[in-house]
């Protein structure tokens, strides 16, 4: 979908639209892939999926986005709806895969709120946040709860609260020195979000919208500077002041702009820049792109892991993810995992890194022994 198709007077104007029209336009055009589970050995130490975990029939948009909780070795892996007829989203769509790390296997998934979409993990607080995305203010929809933030208790893995929040969250992300927990809130068919709501984690209340541009879609947290990351719709990214949740500056990196991850040091980001094919390395600094690193069709994705240095980039046209060694940005390999890649995470107690796969309903599990 082009940006030229979402101008501000069009009506589905919900960031998320993104996502749930690429995935039903593919949903019947692709073979899905078998989702075996196997245990392999890793050959020379290369990065390889050792496992593969099927997480039942593919449904809606697919497996989403995952998170994992290192604290207890547990995965989560959010199952959002698909944009299935004009009147709005698959309203049946609550629930969240939970995966044990040490096992492989699937536990019994938690019913959150409609159409689940981010989630994030507090390992300090054992608590698991879930962007529930509504049903985009269509009446197909409006008898679900929706609009909201589910907490999970990590060690029950049931919703103790769910938190109110403006129209159309999408992602969520957690800084767990300031226990605070930012949710982008993209609007809906009726009424405008572009702002970003701030979740005091000790009390679950909003206290505080964050105004920003036009459709917020991913947001990540740098807990080293306290910044807080904006994507929309188009090439722009918003910073957050975090000890003031006001606006520090906006910039571009001149393409479609999806995941961000950030280095130990915090002196560089890695944003997915999703049109051109391309990892952008951003210089912290002062927000200006240092360097484009090649990488697979339509990249989403991305995670840093700071005890190798390396970035992980998910492709999500090509069914694969790419190894980057940061210090030489350059890409070391290309491991070939499920259909349309989404949004992974690491588990830094394990190196081992988990991949949602959209229309397989599976994740991937990469160990990458450098």
């Amino acid at each position: 979908m082009s940006r030229t198709e979402r101008q501000p007077g069009n009506a589905w104007r919900f960031g998320l639209r993104i996502i749930l029209g690429l995935g039903i336009a593919v949903w019947f055009t692709l073979t899905t892939l078998p989702c075996v589970q196997a245990q392999t050995t890793v050959p020379n130490g290369d990065p390889t999926v050792i496992a593969t975990i099927p997480l039942g029939e593919p449904f809606g948009a697919g497996t989403f986005a995952a998170a994992v909780n290192p604290r207890t070795n547990t995965v989560y892996a959010t199952n959002p709806g698909a944009l299935s007829s004009p009147v709005g989203l698959d309203c049946d769509s609550h629930d969240v895969s939970v995966i044990d790390g040490s096992t492989n296997t699937v536990l019994s998934p938690i019913s959150v709120g409609l159409n689940p979409f981010g989630v994030a993990v507090n390992p300090t607080t054992n608590r698991i946040y879930v962007a529930n995305a509504g049903g985009a203010g269509f009446d197909s929809c409006s008898s679900e709860p929706s609009y909201s933030v589910s907490v999970i208790d990590g060690i029950t893995n049931s919703v103790v609260n769910t938190i109110t929040v403006g129209l159309g969250p999408g992602f969520v992300a957690v800084n767990p020195k300031t226990n605070k927990i930012y949710v982008t809130l993209t609007g809906g068919c009726c009424a405008d979000g572009n702002a970003v709501a701030v979740i005091d984690g000790s009390t679950d209340t909003v206290v505080n919208t964050v105004t920003v541009d036009l459709d917020p879609f991913i947001v990540a947290v740098n807990p080293r500077t306290n910044l807080v990351y904006v994507t929309h719709g188009g090439d722009k990214i918003t910073v957050i002041d975090g000890a003031t949740d006001t606006v520090k500056a906006t910039f571009s990196i001149g393409s479609e702009a999806r995941a961000i991850a950030f280095d130990s040091n915090g002196k560089f980001v890695y944003v997915a820049a999703r049109n051109i094919n391309q990892l952008a390395v951003v210089d912290a600094s002062n927000n200006t792109v240092v360097q484009y690193i090649p990488v697979g069709k339509r990249p989403h994705g991305v995670v840093f892991n700071p005890a190798n240095g390396r970035i992980y980039v998910t492709n999500r046209n090509d069914g694969t993810v790419s190894v980057i060694d940061s210090s030489t940005r350059s890409v070391v390999a290309t491991v070939p995992v499920g259909g349309f890649p989404r949004f992974l995470d690491l588990n830094r107690r394990t190196d081992l890194l988990y991949v949602p796969n959209a229309t397989d309903a599976s994740v991937s599990v990469i160990q990458d022994e450098e």
